[in-house]
């Protein structure tokens, strides 16, 4: 009587764990603060350089300090354990002060973008009930008129030149001229610290779920969410880089272009960096033309970044001719990378001298920003990497909950210590995403992504559930597929497959990849032809786009991913009968 095969449970055999040494795979959790946990392990390196903010050094002993002054300021504001304090500011000393201060009081830190329209920045300062708003002075005009209907009992000032060194100081004060209307209520940072002399926090106990901040998703379903990142979340992500074996030592360089606002930039670009004991080089507002300028000027021994704004630093003049033999990791998050682009980058990597090829990253805002990476040479082509030590991954089939085994391409989802406490006031949407399996009774955070993990415990992302474009006939096409293939040319900057309308049809989707292409091309059209022509050679026949369009540019959302959801809004009754008329296919 034949008997039906079990199943390998990928979850339970955690095949991925003989990459990490035996000495790390049982280590404790930490079981502290987020602050305790960032200045305990720099404890012995108080002289040591923490940030290097343009050239002004603070040391691990300043940080600390200037950590502990702020938390005695908040204190004296009356935040107490449990308040939620609004941010609308970005990555500059004095707030990186303020997020581990209000952390060693036990409150929270509210991180909106201020980028966002001004509803979506009063409903995120509403919704947490904060009465203390910390802004960057170049941005409190922007929530002026809207200031009186926040009903904060006390707004600070930050200023991006508060920490530069004299000379930059100055410059950036002339060329930046901000005049506030200071009073009781609205204060410059500096008679914040002030007001707290004399003040000494107590600092609250650890609680594993106690929340650390409150990042906002990017709010591509409805209103952008909070997402309440803990303690144990935020510590779990810096642990799992600490005890990964990467190639790095303490006093290693970082340079962190991702908005402290962010999970990624929160998580990956603050909290990682300092508690391994690099020295952080924080770039408050970023701008992707003076990207080569920052790897120039600083060469960062180590860095995070998006596929995206990697392209953009190969084609950068300053690295053209540049030896980058300084790099020891560049780790890729916040979107997907397909292989042709991946190829690009690690030819010219290699080429310029870096010693491992640029590492890709899987995470999310719900699960600490990092779920699986690269270590050192422990990667492969058109990977993620593999599950960090807190983490275990598992694919699971959409309709059953089945969980599937290696290679099987499912719903990707995640259980361990990083996970979020759920969404800020937002039950069902949590419910939604966090679920209990019956067969482990496990919490697992559903992703919305598609993949599957090989025998070697790699990770392998496919796309969105969501991103998935349906033809007419049920069909569904993978966009990295494509992108794949056209990212392989050597004039592609950039590019990005999105679904169209059916012009036949009443439904239905085909895809349509849109390029961008690097400066002094005479011809685009040409070279659509040519790639139109080589997709359909080589995809399979209801995988190949209907049309291969130029664009000068490829929208980007705040973060640095491609954003394809602009693309497909702009374009889903794009006339492709129309364009290859045009071209003469």
């Amino acid at each position: 009587m034949n008997q039906a095969v079990e199943k390998k449970r990928i979850s339970v055999e955690k095949p991925w764990m003989k990459y990490y040494s035996e000495d790390v795979r049982d280590l404790p959790r930490p079981e502290t603060t987020a602050y305790r946990y960032m200045t305990e392990a720099n404890a012995d390196r108080l002289n040591e350089v923490a940030i290097n903010y343009y050239g002004r050094k603070i040391t691990h002993g300043a940080l600390k300090n200037n950590i502990d002054a702020a938390a005695d300021a908040f204190a004296a504001a009356g935040v107490k354990e449990g308040d939620i304090i609004s941010f609308l500011s970005v990555a500059t000393p004095e707030t990186i002060y303020c997020i581990y201060a209000l952390n060693k009081l036990g409150a929270t830190a509210n991180t909106i973008d201020p980028r966002m329209d001004i509803e979506s920045i009063r409903r995120a300062v509403a919704e947490s009930e904060s009465k203390i708003f910390v802004v960057m002075d170049v941005v409190y005009e922007k929530i002026s008129p809207i200031a009186s209907e926040l009903n904060q009992e006390l707004i600070i000032a930050v200023s991006a030149s508060q920490s530069l060194p004299l000379i930059k100081r100055i410059a950036m004060k002339l060329k930046v001229r901000t005049s506030l209307p200071y009073s009781k209520k609205l204060v410059s940072y500096n008679t914040f610290i002030k007001n707290g002399k004399g003040t000494s926090a107590v600092e609250a106990p650890y609680s594993g779920d106690a929340v650390f901040s409150i990042p906002y998703t990017g709010g591509t379903t409805g209103f952008a969410k909070g997402v309440m990142i803990t303690n144990d979340g935020i510590n779990s992500t810096a642990f799992n880089f600490v005890h990964a074996g990467l190639d790095y030592e303490k006093g290693d360089t970082f340079l962190d272009i991702i908005p402290v606002f962010t999970s990624y930039g929160m998580c990956c670009g603050m909290h990682m960096p300092l508690t391994l004991g690099l020295v952080l080089i924080p770039i408050p507002k970023f701008d992707l033309s003076q990207y080569g300028k920052l790897y120039k000027t600083f060469k960062p021994n180590h860095s995070v970044s998006t596929p995206a704004f990697y392209e953009s630093l190969m084609h950068s003049k300053e690295l053209k001719n540049m030896d980058l033999s300084f790099i020891k990791l560049l780790g890729s998050g916040g979107d997907t990378m397909n292989l042709g682009l991946e190829k690009k980058l690690n030819e010219f990597m290699k080429a310029h001298g870096m010693r491992y090829p640029i590492t890709q990253g899987y995470g999310l805002s719900e699960a600490s920003a990092a779920v699986t990476f690269g270590i050192n040479n422990v990667c492969k082509t058109g990977s993620v990497g593999i599950p960090s030590l807190s983490i275990t991954a598992g694919v699971f089939d959409e309709e059953t909950g089945e969980e599937l085994t290696y290679n099987e391409i499912g719903e990707i989802c995640i259980a361990g210590s990083s996970l979020m406490k759920g969404y800020y006031k937002r039950k069902e949407e949590t419910e939604n995403v966090l679920r209990r399996h019956e067969a482990d009774g496990k919490i697992w955070l559903h992703t919305g992504d598609l993949g599957y993990i090989d025998e070697d415990g790699f990770l392998f992302i496919i796309g969105r559930i969501k991103r998935m474009i349906t033809r007419f006939d049920g069909h569904k096409v993978f966009p990295v597929s494509i992108e794949s293939l056209v990212a392989r040319h050597k004039e592609v900057k950039n590019c990005s497959a999105v679904g169209v309308a059916d012009m036949e049809r009443t439904q239905g989707h085909y895809p349509v990849v849109f390029v961008e292409f690097i400066e002094d091309i005479d011809d685009r059209n040409d070279l659509c032809k040519k790639i139109f022509k080589e997709c359909h050679a080589l995809l399979e026949e209801r995988g190949r786009p209907v049309a291969v369009v130029p664009i000068d540019k490829i929208p980007l959302t705040g973060s640095g991913k491609n954003d394809f959801r602009t693309l497909e809004k702009e374009n889903e009754h794009f006339d492709y009968k129309a364009w290859n008329a045009f071209l003469n296919i």
